[in-house]
């Protein structure tokens, strides 16, 4: 694929992909009106101006709480709610859904289950979270003729669903069918990825090589991952090896050599969205048909519990019990919980998951286009330049961890794996903080900003022209070619609020920029791939875009990143592009990767380079470095800085930034107020106060998502208290309010019966170097 699949942004250099991920809600937006009660919240107004009684505001209350407890009292009897919770957090059916659902008294174990059951609702009816039915997955595509937009929805919310094993459950299976003698012969040996043999020295990354006997050379050099030990026995038996006579002789050097850590022995599988059909395929080589039949009846068990849940797809009732049963079976097999990371966001937590396709389909036409062009690609620019002052900061870290390394090296040029271990403090990051080189620059860049927009702090809305500081962009956001393939591209979301599809093609819309992902395409993410009727499609533009340049970080399976479902790894490789290893547990690339142990640094020209130890093949290290660049800048585009006020901001019909405010979460001393109705009232004054809108989300550093809140909603309300006050005892008191932008009315996406749901476009952007630099070798 070439240039077909990409479609030009306006005038400008800078493309996009024809097709977008639709991501959206699975449940009606305006079904979080549920929760929210108008009379209480006038009654509280009125009240705070002396204009109605307390006894009339109580009153008020008494109705609005018994009024809530009936909204709980009915969703948490809803059969598609309790099917998403069952997804997520199977025992919250028995131990909070049941208990509200019968109708328990609103106290304090009451009050508990009440919000957490108006927490998973509002994400169910207003966030873009790509997980399951109540979050599907959708395309949309864009042409530069037609209607501004079509929207055909089929006749039910979903056209595929599909129920998936998690790859940590898959190894967890295989390591307790390892621990069978009689499959030893069976077992694929593989040399360490990051290990590199040449004749009799075994080269590690970052300790001693290690010097080997004839025997151990020979069999190491057979250990491919792809014979099984009893192969690799036959192989060496037949040579007439004089220290290795028999089958038994090599098995027992094979187990001595991984006791010594010198190779895997294992049926660990590749990180992919069917784990399980590999573990199957190794299995079915065993030779011994009677272990080969006890086998595979074990994995069976496993699969036949899988596809036991996904007939239960839509049966909340049958799917609780199906979850239980293979969760059951699972812990029978591997002999460990069903469950990993509690708590933690994007962990793979359970051993099955759900994914969506969304039926409806989804077309832009020009005028969506064109509104979207000249605004996009300023930012864009200066997304570009992020990326190339982002490459200077970390040529200066990796230039530093050289030198230091080089030291201690002598005359010999340090290993990749010296370097980047010295460099490794500059690349950690989390979603709340951003590595120091990467936040010198995002401070540049909202300084640049600010000076090219300078919003005004006491208006609500803040608005330029694109064609007035198009000059002014150029100028401070100049910027030379990506420094890595990856950053070729940039992913967008872009939501539209309009009032419904016909006032998109009335012209009566707003472009609202979600989070701009910087150096990456995020739609590689098996999530969306595994979710596209064509993935080829995917695989060609995205090849397309890097050509023969990429060189890829094959990621180590313990990164807590990694699962089946997200990425890394990218489920758009090439066997065109380059990888490497620098994990011991890394793997499951198309192409066989280069090991640590075999690549060095040196500088050549005044630049660093990575080469082969016999400097066959070279790389510009930053090139090497891209998947772990990558993600340190991903989330860093902010054009404006937090501000105490800060005004909604828009180039054109382009929203970049909301209306927001930052406050100090100790400064909220209503959150702490002991009795509901009063802490209400008093909530309801804070926001006439600030001028904030009825309905936001909120950003605390407690929390790693931005949070639905309506301030008409009693149980919103708390649930924003309780966060506020966790955020004051954490002492990182700083938080954001956002205005709702789309808001619950400004829907597009609808479905067959009418009803909109909240959306975002995750969009592919190319930069104009795309395709044309090709990697030097």
């Amino acid at each position: 694929m070439t240039a077909e699949h990409l479609i030009r942004l306006g005038g400008s250099d800078w493309s996009i992909w024809k097709q977008s991920v639709l991501r959206s809600g699975g449940f009606a937006a305006a079904g979080v009106g549920r929760l929210s009660n108008v009379e209480l919240a006038a009654a509280a107004d009125l009240s705070a101006t002396g204009g109605g009684s307390r006894d009339d505001y109580q009153a008020a209350y008494e109705r609005a709480t018994a009024h809530l407890s009936e909204q709980i009292r009915q969703i948490a009897r809803d059969p598609a709610f309790r099917e998403a919770v069952a997804w997520q957090n199977r025992a919250l059916i028995a131990d909070c859904l049941d208990k509200a659902a019968a109708g328990e008294p609103r106290n304090v174990r009451g009050r508990n289950h009440e919000s957490a059951i108006a927490s998973y609702w509002q994400r169910y009816c207003v966030k873009n979270d790509t997980i399951g039915f109540f979050g599907p997955v959708g395309w949309a595509h864009w042409s530069t003729d037609g209607a501004a937009i079509r929207v055909t929805p089929g006749p039910g919310l979903l056209a595929r669903r599909t129920t998936y094993l998690e790859v940590w459950a898959v190894d967890a299976v295989a390591r307790a069918l390892e621990q069978d003698p009689r499959l030893t012969p069976w077992l694929p040996p593989r040399l360490v990825s990051t290990y590199d043999l040449a004749g009799r020295t075994l080269h590690r990354s970052t300790r001693r090589p290690v010097p080997l006997t004839e025997a151990e050379a020979g069999l190491l050099g057979l250990c491919d991952g792809t014979r099984t030990a009893r192969e690799v026995a036959d192989q060496i038996v037949r040579s007439g090896h004089p220290e290795l006579r028999t089958e038994q002789d090599v098995l027992d050097q094979l187990v001595a050599l991984r006791e010594r850590g010198l190779l895997r022995l294992s049926l660990e599988v590749a990180v992919s969205a069917h784990p399980e059909r590999e573990l199957v395929e190794r299995l079915d080589r065993v030779g011994d048909p009677v272990v080969r039949e006890e086998v595979l009846t074990r994995v069976s068990r496993l699969l036949h519990a899988r596809d036991a849940v996904a007939a239960a797809a839509g049966d909340e009732a049958k799917l609780v019990v199906a979850l239980g049963e293979a969760a059951s079976v699972f812990e029978e097999l591997a002999g460990v919980q069903a469950a990993r990371r509690p708590g933690q966001t994007y962990a793979g937590r359970t051993i099955l998951y759900e994914d969506t396709v969304r039926d409806v389909d989804v077309r832009f036409g020009a005028a969506v286009l064109d509104a979207m062009a000249p605004p996009l690609a300023l930012l864009l620019q200066s997304a570009r330049w992020f990326v190339a002052e982002a490459a200077r900061e970390y040529r200066k870290v990796f230039d530093e961890a050289y030198e230091r390394m080089r030291a201690r090296w002598g005359d010999a040029p340090p290993s990749l794996a010296a370097v980047v271990a010295a460099a490794t403090p500059h690349l950690f990051f989390s979603r709340g903080q951003l590595p120091q080189p990467v936040a010198k620059v995002a401070e540049e860049l909202q300084r640049r900003w600010q000076e090219i927009l300078r919003p005004d702090p006491d208006t609500r809305c803040h608005r330029v022209r694109a064609e007035d500081i198009a000059e002014r962009v150029a100028e401070l956001f100049a910027a030379p070619e990506p420094a890595w393939s990856s950053a070729v591209h940039h992913a967008p979301d872009l939501m539209i609020a309009a009032d419904g599809p016909e006032a998109v093609a009335r012209g009566e819309f707003l472009l609202v920029l979600g989070e701009l992902h910087l150096a990456s395409n995020t739609v590689e993410s098996r999530l969306f791939v595994e979710q596209h009727d064509d993935p080829s499609w995917l695989f060609r533009a995205d090849e397309a875009d890097h050509g023969d340049r990429r060189v890829y970080l094959s990621p180590p399976k313990h990164w807590q990143a990694v699962s089946s479902r997200t990425y890394p790894p990218s489920a758009l490789l090439s066997p065109r592009y380059t990888y490497w290893s620098l994990h011991p547990d890394a793997g499951g690339t198309p192409g066989e990767p280069l090991p640590a142990a075999r690549l060095v640094v040196e500088r050549t020209g005044g630049r660093l380079e990575v080469r082969t130890r016999d400097g066959a093949r070279r790389f510009d290290l930053l090139e090497v470095m891209g998947e772990l660049l990558s993600p340190v800048t991903v989330n860093g585009f902010h054009p404006l800085p937090p501000a105490a006020h800060r005004p909604r901001v828009a180039i054109d019909r382009l929203v970049l930034a909301r209306e927001s405010w930052t406050l100090d979460a100790a400064g909220v001393r209503w959150a702490s107020i002991k009795k509901e109705p009063d802490r209400f009232l008093a909530a309801r004054a804070w926001r006439a106060e600030l001028g904030l809108p009825e309905r936001a989300f909120y950003k605390v550093p407690v929390e790693d998502k931005p949070v639905f809140v309506d301030f008409t909603s009693l149980v919103l309300v708390n649930l924003f208290a309780k966060a506020v006050r966790r955020t004051a005892e954490a002492r990182q008191t700083s938080f954001t309010v956002s205005e709702m932008l789309p808001d619950v009315g400004q829907t597009w996406l609808t479905d067959g019966d009418g009803a909109g749901y909240t959306a975002e476009l995750r969009i592919v952007a190319v930069d104009p170097a795309a395709g044309g630099a090709r990697r030097r070798s």
